[in-house]
């Protein structure tokens, strides 16, 4: 779901920079001093506040509930650990200072068009679904957030997993595998297509299951609604293993614990750029030959 969002321009502007990246930080700079010159505050999170030479903001992780949108320079990376703090109202755009990018889809020289549209609030946003995940057991509940996927896998030197899942409350297989990707269809191009996944427009709601160096070769890919609720768990006493979010957070999974995964409640607002359409960057990214004529 996409749109132009008129909106008034906002009064503050997050900033967030990929910290190894030399280009991205004098970028940054650039762009704090294009903000103020528009009469916008622009807000640095705590982590690159002190690369930019800006005043101390809030953690990154929580820097989109503190202003009116966000901007990150840098890679897909970059983008996921600031996204996951995100409420929907705070629309997020990424500048590309990476290699692929497929969430930080603006280029580095579309960076001061962005500020022109933000300033002139001339926006396109699409709606991105997000992951919510549940970790318990007997005596605790954890909650998390998740864009592009959620991952199971063995820890160092560990054998092969048993992965339980049910869908619904109905049982789908016993996976004996490396692990198992849950991906959203954002995060089809990501962890899941490296695995063998298929890709998935983002503009469908569904739920990618993808096994990672399957023990049983019949183990295919597998596409659900998202509305539905999946429900894992590696068996008592066996592997050990390991959740990940995003790439992003990361907990031990003890045997036992259930992992349910459904649709967040709230989706992503991700700016887009408006002439660059899905299959148009998989041309790019992916190298796919243009149609000729």
């Amino acid at each position: 779901m996409q749109g132009v969002v008129p909106k008034l321009p906002p009064r503050r502007v997050g900033l967030a920079v990929k910290l190894s990246s030399p280009e991205a930080i004098a970028l940054g700079k650039e762009f704090l001093r294009e903000l103020e010159r528009r009469g916008i505050e622009g807000v640095a999170d705590a982590e690159s506040a002190g690369v930019l030479g800006a005043a101390g903001g809030p953690l990154r992780a929580e820097l989109g509930r503190h202003v009116d949108a966000v901007v990150v320079l840098g890679g897909d990376g970059t983008f996921l650990s600031v996204s996951r703090g995100c409420p929907s109202a705070t629309p997020v755009a990424g500048v590309n200072m990476g290699t692929l990018g497929f969430l930080t889809e603006h280029s580095r020289e579309q960076a001061f068009t962005l500020l022109d549209d933000l300033a002139g609030g001339r926006v396109l946003v699409e709606r991105r679904d997000r992951l919510q995940v549940v970790v318990s057991d007997h005596s605790e509940r954890r909650e998390f957030l998740a864009l592009n996927d959620v991952v199971i896998n063995k820890a160092a030197l560990a054998r092969i997993l048993t992965i339980n899942v049910e869908i619904n409350g109905e049982f789908l297989s016993r996976y004996h595998a490396d692990g198992l990707i849950l991906a959203t269809p954002t995060g089809s191009t990501a962890y899941n297509l490296s695995a063998g996944g298929p890709i998935v427009h983002p503009g469908l709601s569904a739920l990618l299951i993808t096994p990672i160096c399957s023990h049983t070769l019949t183990n295919r890919p597998l596409v659900v609604p998202l509305e539905w609720r999946t429900r894992i768990w590696v068996d008592e006493g066996g592997e050990e293993a390991y959740l990940t979010l995003d790439g992003q957070q990361g907990l031990p999974l003890a045997g036992g614990e259930r992992v349910e995964v459904g649709k967040a409640a709230e989706p992503l607002s991700l700016i887009r750029v408006p002439s660059a359409s899905f299959f148009s960057i998989l041309h790019q990214k992916l190298k796919w030959g243009e149609r000729e004529g």
